[in-house]
């Protein structure tokens, strides 16, 4: 188990900068995006979504 645990946190911290590196290489986008979902009901949904689940941060 303690090598399982080991390659999940591995795991995690590789996933996690992966997705740094897909935002910065993205941001521009990323950015677009999220200004043509201001207020769309999608994204007013998705938000309701999250704060049912706790997900907000």
């Amino acid at each position: 188990m303690k090598h399982a645990n080991a390659y999940v946190a591995q795991l995690i911290d590789l996933y996690q900068l992966a997705l740094t590196e897909y935002i910065k290489a993205n941001k521009d986008t990323l950015d677009e995006i999220q200004a043509k979902m201001k207020d769309t009901v999608l994204r007013n949904a998705i938000a309701g979504i999250n704060a049912s689940n706790g997900a907000v941060r």
